[in-house]
C-alpha cells in the first residue's frame, strides 16, 4: 500500500479520538462559560433589586421627613391662626393649612405605598440572592470538573504527538487534501476501492486508469465525494487484515 495512505489511515484513527476529546473539552468549557454568565446575571439582578430597595428606602425617609415638616408647619400655622388680626390674614392661614394637610396626606400615602413595594422588593432581593448562590455553586462545580484549565489533557497531548508523527510520514499533497476534508467535517476523507470491481463505498465505479494511478502511488480523489481513494490488495492477506482494522 502507498505509505502515505497507510500513514493517513493511522492518522484518521488518531484524529477521530483527538478531535473527540477536543470537542468534549470545548463543550465542557462552553458550559463553564455559560454557567459563569448565568451566575453573573443573577448577581446583577440581585444588585439591581437591592438598589431599588435602597432607592425606595431613601424616598420613604424623604417623605417621612416631609410629613414631619408638614406637622411643624401646621402647628405654626394654627398658632398664627389664633392671632390673625384681619379676615384676609386668617383666610391666608386657612389656605396654607389646607395646602400643608394635602401635602402631608400625599406624603403619608406615598410612604404607605412604598412600604408595600419595599417588602416586595426585599423578597425579590432574597430570591435573587438565593438564585445567585445556587448558580455560583453550579458554576464552581463545572469549573472544578475542568481542573480550572482549558488546556489539552495529557491524553490529548499524547494523541497530538502521535498525530504529528504520523503527519511526517504523509506526502504533503495527500496531507493537504486530507486535512482540508477533515476541517470541512467530511464523513469519509479516505474511501476504500474494491480492486476487482473498482467500486467505492458510495456505489460508484472508478476507471482502470484511476486504479493504476492509485497503485502507482498517485493522489486520486473521488469526483463525487472528493474523498481520497485507496486500494487494499486482497492478494496480500497480511496487509489487507491490517488495513481493515484501521478502517
Amino acid at each position: 500500500m502507498n505509505p502515505s495512505i497507510d500513514a493517513l489511515l493511522d492518522l484518521q484513527v488518531i484524529d477521530k479520538r483527538r478531535l473527540s476529546l477536543k470537542l468534549a473539552r470545548e463543550q465542557q468549557h462552553a458550559r463553564v462559560g455559560e454557567g459563569e454568565k448565568l451566575y453573573q446575571a443573577a448577581l446583577a439582578a440581585e444588585a439591581a433589586a437591592a438598589a431599588d430597595v435602597e432607592r425606595m428606602g431613601a424616598l420613604v425617609r424623604q417623605y417621612t421627613s416631609d410629613v414631619a415638616r408638614c406637622d411643624t408647619t401646621l402647628a405654626e400655622l394654627r398658632s398664627k391662626q389664633m392671632n390673625a388680626k384681619t379676615n384676609k390674614e386668617y383666610m391666608a392661614i386657612i389656605n396654607s393649612i389646607e395646602t400643608s394637610k394635602q401635602e402631608k396626606a400625599l406624603r403619608e400615602q406615598s410612604v404607605k405605598e412604598l412600604g408595600g413595594r419595599i417588602k416586595e422588593m426585599e423578597a425579590k432581593v432574597a430570591a435573587a440572592k438565593e438564585q445567585a448562590a445556587q448558580l455560583k455553586l453550579k458554576f464552581e462545580e463545572l469549573k472544578a470538573s475542568t481542573g480550572g484549565s482549558d488546556k489539552p489533557s495529557a491524553e490529548e497531548a499524547e494523541l497530538q504527538r502521535q498525530y504529528d508523527e504520523a503527519k511526517s510520514r504523509v506526502d504533503p499533497a495527500f496531507l493537504e487534501v486530507y486535512e482540508r476534508l477533515v476541517k470541512a467535517n467530511h464523513k469519509m476523507p479516505l474511501m476504500r476501492v474494491e480492486p476487482h470491481s473498482r467500486s467505492t463505498a458510495f456505489g460508484g465505479v472508478i476507471s482502470h486508469n484511476q486504479v493504476e494511478q492509485i497503485r502507482m502511488g498517485k493522489l486520486v480523489v473521488d469526483r463525487g465525494s472528493n474523498a481520497i481513494l485507496y486500494i487494499v490488495e486482497r492478494e496480500k492477506p497480511g496487509q489487507d487484515a491490517s488495513a481493515s482494522k484501521k478502517t
